[in-house]
């Protein structure tokens, strides 16, 4: 709520509630900004962590593309092609968002955005018809990483990797909630190598890399973790494609390092 720009409405309704009161404050992380919120509003307060700062969520199944930047593009079309449900793509910027959902609906696919440059009524609208299902595909900025609870997201997409490693854990968590199993697919370019490593140490885990045949492989610039052309049969340090719930999705038999 903060991160959508209703802070100024949340301090008007503090000062007018009773001094005397009971305040439980819920929040999937704690920045400064709330920090400062529950020093200002609250005595002596309790903190509980449900889960240590970075954990992602359980039921949430994650895989990387390294993919160059001019083939991004086409990997998201082979990949919407593949994934049926809604799909929660994360952009980095605004702009970006913005150009993504025109070339969606471009090419046919019910799509709508939100980030800062809507207005409320406009977010309102667009998560309006992503939940109900009139817009399979969401595009979205960090504006909706933590402001975003809809049931039954089969798939998030991190089209751009965030700016800040936290953020990784919130989208994917957008997925996998209430219980169900949820997907989410990281594109990184071949020089994001050092980005990849910041999300991998937060999380505390290897997201396991893949390539899709329909694109080209590539490897980090500074990282051993790469791969080569699609193997051709089954061993030590080869690679094979295998269908997972009629989705291509490769996995390596050795675990990458960096």
């Amino acid at each position: 709520m903060l991160d959508m720009g209703f802070a100024p409405q949340i301090e008007r309704v503090l000062k007018v509630i009773p001094k005397q009161r009971q305040t439980m404050l819920f929040s999937a992380t704690m920045p400064s900004s709330i920090v400062n919120m529950v020093s200002k509003h609250m005595q002596l307060p309790v903190r509980t962590e449900i889960a240590p700062e970075g954990t992602a969520a359980e039921k949430v199944s994650q895989e990387m593309f390294i993919v160059r930047r001019d083939l991004k593009l086409k990997l998201l079309e082979e990949l919407l092609l593949q994934y049926k449900g809604s799909v929660l793509l994360f952009m980095r910027t605004k702009m970006g968002a913005k150009k993504i959902t025109r070339f969606l609906k471009d090419i046919g696919h019910n799509a709508s955005e939100i980030h800062s440059d809507k207005t409320l009524a406009q977010r309102k609208e667009a998560l309006s018809g992503f939940k109900s299902g009139r817009f399979r595909i969401l595009a979205a900025t960090d504006i909706a990483a933590r402001g975003i609870d809809v049931n039954n997201i089969e798939l998030v997409i991190n089209y751009d990797l965030p700016d800040d490693p936290e953020n990784y854990v919130h989208r994917i968590g957008r997925t996998g909630r209430a219980g169900a199993e949820g997907h989410a697919i990281t594109f990184a370019t071949p020089d994001q190598a050092r980005d990849v490593k910041n999300i991998e140490r937060l999380i505390r885990t290897t997201i396991p890399l893949s390539q899709h045949p329909a694109i080209p492989a590539e490897r980090f610039y500074s990282s051993t973790r790469s791969f080569g052309p699609p193997a051709r049969r089954s061993g030590p340090g080869t690679r094979s494609f295998r269908p997972r719930h009629g989705k291509f999705t490769g996995r390596s038999s050795t675990k990458p390092k960096y």
